[in-house]
């Protein structure tokens, strides 16, 4: 299972650096990668649905062993990872043809029913918490978190009682890089191919973390 987990997830990263490039080349191609339920956008949900099974999974087989701060956390990990998943596919209104209510109508930059393309008093709910967060999360969680664990007694108390999976430096720098690549393309859709290649570094930390025994296989 890790080893095709890391095959998909690999694959994926490669495809995402040359969506990215089409945009210089072969601009039609690109946006049909990029577009709103394109193949990126149904990657992210895919992704963090088997994120959110994988998780499931493992606190079923777990938890009686674990505290009460890791069956938290896990909780978490499992209803968000979905929450995610329902948010990238706008709870299947497309899918289904459902129409969006009036709040979503009036408040959604995209008339569809999820959170994370509203739009209430001039505050983008998408920039200011899926953005800008998810980029404050990036930071911190695939940069600092590794130096802060082997640095820092309180840190790593704290990952180990929450049972936190951190990166390995091989995350660190596929992400970094893929990062500055992606983002070199001039053109907001590009958020969409970093979305996908962000949860699919998160799938391949969580298969094999620095600190092994918090993988989510195990």
């Amino acid at each position: 299972m890790e080893r095709v987990l890391k095959i998909i997830a690999y694959v994926i990263i490669v495809a995402a650096l040359i969506a990215a490039s089409t945009f210089y080349y072969a601009e039609e191609i690109y946006h049909k990668m990029v577009a709103e339920d394109g193949v990126f956008e149904n990657i992210t949900a895919l992704v963090l649905l088997g994120i959110s099974i994988l998780f499931l999974l493992r606190f079923i087989k777990t938890r009686e062993t674990r505290n009460k701060y890791w069956t938290v956390l896990n909780v978490l990990i499992i209803v968000g990872a979905f929450f995610g998943f329902g948010e990238e596919i706008s709870w299947g209104q497309r899918i289904l043809s459902i129409e969006s209510g009036e709040f979503f109508v009036q408040n959604n930059l995209q008339n569809e029913t999820n959170l994370h393309n509203l739009e209430i008093n001039g505050v983008k709910i998408n920039k200011l918490i899926f953005s800008q967060g998810m980029v404050l999360v990036f930071g911190f969680y695939f940069v600092l978190s590794l130096l802060f664990y082997r640095r820092w007694n309180f840190f790593q108390n704290l990952v180990d009682l929450f049972g936190i999976q951190l990166p390995k430096i091989k995350h660190t720098v596929i992400m970094l890089v893929c990062t500055g690549i992606i983002l070199m393309v001039p053109d907001l859709r590009i958020w969409e191919l970093w979305e996908a290649l962000f949860v699919v570094m998160l799938l391949l930390v969580f298969v094999e973390p620095v600190n092994e025994k918090e993988s989510v296989l195990s």
